[in-house]
């Protein structure tokens, strides 16, 4: 029954209840999708009710993984409508997929980390507090039959093993809806009879509706109730099996000999039979089985006569029979299944935005080379100040051999600037290799796709690997300025910087109360370049979603406008490389700061005045050109 554009279908309640509807779990109405100019979606429409099980057929090509990225929200569709338990995926993504599970084509996971950890975190990112999310993993693990290997690495894993893992994060938090795309890809016959025995569960014990997509039907013969065939982007048959069944005329099958000559007789009774080795197998049509019989009996021997069940390989050659013609559909049987109740192993909605934070920081934390990140900065800025504290001790040894008349005796303040000159371009290199990273890596790894399934937008994923990364700049930052000014202040002090002549006289070169304040200002000038530059490398990361292209477009962003200084001249400014040293020039506060500090009279910082509008530009820009990209991003 159709009322108000969804559907419904009346159930029996207990005896003295009244009748009450079931909205289908999954509803695609006419949806339509072209890659370039061909079509690879035509008006698709399924219904997919409580306790179903779908089988989604169709060869290889048909659509049919394009079918389900649209039901998930990894495509968007030019035209349609994706409704699940009467909730419009695209007004309200969050709470539809909330009640999906899914496995699409390969499955990804982050390959150094374990099984466990690996589902856990998509627990914890669909909601589940941390205890929970644990129980979940293990239940999952153990019904995959994984329970042995849940602390390995992903890595290890064969391909079956990571089909199977595929599996169970579909099944995290008992999903009332799982979508299933070719399930038994690299099973054994053993994983394929386990998945079969554990669709059966689902559907008949729990009541969950299960879409399986696949080419192969003997793996879905036997398991479902409900079929959609799918040939060339267009649905052919779409509606109950037994009814399909009734709808096509059984064909019968006959063996005996010669085999040529009981064909020879059935073509000239005007029947098609077709040949399946040692048999024949033809639709009767108006003829009668006793009058077909007798005919072929007149010309050879015939050792069997039977009609042969309406198989779904039978009703599927039907199907691809049908191309080009109106879709067979059929009405939708009455069902007694209620949707499942929320239950909290589905997590909760809320705080999406947190949620995917938390689950990009805990991503960063098991990829060690992040702590690189953290380190390499911090490392080159002690030795900057280490090299620094070297040269002053090697003027002065001068000084006292009559080789130099003066030198200055060295202040934190200079060495910190100094370090941080060498030390800010290795923090920013870093931080773009790490952002054009974020996004492609998940991209060439197949794990963007499991953040996406979840219950949480687009924009959400993209603020919180900002946000992430923004955690990492600062944590990263914050140890190569404690690092920096500890080992300034041990070596050298933050005093004032004199100058010693041969003689032992000291002259003021630069006061401590004019250094500190100044470099205490360009410290604080350099969070807006580092964030554009994470904003710059994730622009590259959307735009490449390669890793190595990715890097390539960063650098070529960030540095390339350079080529450009000269013709720019007063403007300058509005290059990102002016607020940032490094390492061939630098016109940035840190500049200034360390002339500051070594009592120049004629120190200038050239773009003082732009040195927030100009970073922030390049990161709003960056961003906004990115959330485009997400927006209209085509996940695999």
């Amino acid at each position: 029954m159709i009322r108000g554009g969804a559907t419904f279908v009346l159930t029996a309640a207990a005896p003295g209840r009244a009748w009450r509807p079931v909205t289908a779990a999954l509803d695609l109405r006419q949806l339509h999708f072209a890659y370039g100019k061909g079509g690879a979606v035509q008006g698709v429409s399924l219904r997919l009710m409580p306790g179903d099980c779908y089988g989604f057929l169709g060869h290889n090509g048909a659509g049919k993984t394009t079918v389900l990225r649209l039901a998930l929200g990894l495509l968007r569709p030019q035209r349609g409508e994706v409704h699940v338990f009467g909730i419009d995926a695209r007004r309200d993504p969050v709470a539809a997929r909330a009640r999906i599970g899914a496995l699409v084509e390969r499955p990804g996971f982050h390959l150094h980390v374990s099984a466990r950890e690996n589902l856990r975190d998509l627990a914890r990112l669909q909601g589940l507090p941390h205890r929970l999310a644990a129980a979940e993993s293990e239940r999952v693990l153990e019904r995959a039959g994984l329970g042995a290997a849940a602390d390995r690495a992903v890595g290890t894993f064969s391909l079956g093993m990571r089909q199977r893992l595929g599996i169970a994060q579909a099944l995290l938090g008992q999903p009332p809806l799982l979508l299933l795309d070719e399930p038994t890809n690299g099973l054994d016959p053993e994983g394929i009879a386990d998945l079969r025995t554990l669709l059966r569960q689902l559907v008949h014990d729990d009541g969950i509706a299960v879409l399986v997509s696949s080419h192969q039907l003997a793996e879905l013969d036997g398991l479902c109730n409900r079929i959609g065939v799918l040939q060339n982007g267009t649905m052919v048959v779409e509606g109950d099996l037994d009814h399909l069944r009734a709808q096509l005329a059984p064909a019968h099958r006959i063996t005996g000999s010669p085999l040529t000559a009981l064909r020879q007789r059935l073509q000239q009774r005007g029947l098609a039979p077709r040949d399946e080795g040692t048999e024949l197998l033809v639709e009767l049509g108006d003829q009668t089985p006793a009058a077909v019989l007798r005919e072929l009996v007149a010309v050879g021997d015939v050792s069997s006569f039977a009609q042969a069940p309406v198989t779904l390989e039978s009703i599927y050659r039907h199907a691809r029979s049908l191309t080009g013609q109106a879709p067979v559909a059929s009405p939708i049987a009455p069902s007694d299944r209620v949707p499942p109740t929320h239950s909290p192993r589905m997590g909760n909605t809320a705080w999406p935005l947190r949620r995917a934070l938390s689950h990009e920081l805990r991503t960063l934390r098991h990829q060690r080379s992040n702590w690189l990140i953290l380190l390499l900065p911090a490392a080159v800025g002690v030795y900057g100040v280490i090299a620094a504290q070297r040269q002053v001790q090697h003027a002065l040894a001068r000084v006292q051999r009559g080789e130099l008349f003066s030198a200055d005796a060295g202040s934190g303040h200079v060495a910190m600037a100094q370090a941080l000159q060498a030390a800010v371009p290795v923090l920013a290199l870093c931080l773009l290799w790490l952002a054009s990273q974020s996004l492609s890596a998940d991209l060439a790894g197949d794990t963007l796709r499991n953040t996406l399934v979840r219950s949480v937008r687009r924009s959400h994923v993209l603020l919180a690997k900002l946000g992430a990364l923004a955690v990492v700049a600062a944590t990263a930052g914050t140890l190569l300025l404690a690092t920096t000014a500890i080992a300034a202040h041990s070596l050298l002090g933050f005093v004032d910087l004199e100058e010693v002549s041969r003689h032992g006289d000291r002259q003021l070169l630069a006061a401590a109360a004019d250094a500190r304040p100044a470099l205490l200002a360009a410290i604080r000038s350099l969070a807006a370049p580092l964030l554009a530059v994470l904003a710059v490398g994730l622009f590259a990361s959307a735009l490449a979603r390669r890793p190595a292209r990715a890097l390539l477009l960063a650098l070529l962003a960030v540095l390339g406008p350079e080529l450009l200084r000269d013709r720019l001249r007063d403007h300058a400014g509005w290059l990102l490389t002016s607020h940032l040293p490094t390492g061939l020039r630098d016109d940035s506060g840190i500049g200034w700061a360390a002339a500051i500090g070594r009592g120049a009279a004629d120190a200038l910082w050239r773009w003082q005045e732009l040195s927030w509008w100009t970073p922030l530009a390049w990161a709003g820009a960056a961003f906004a050109l990115t959330a485009l990209l997400v927006r209209r991003l085509r996940v695999p």
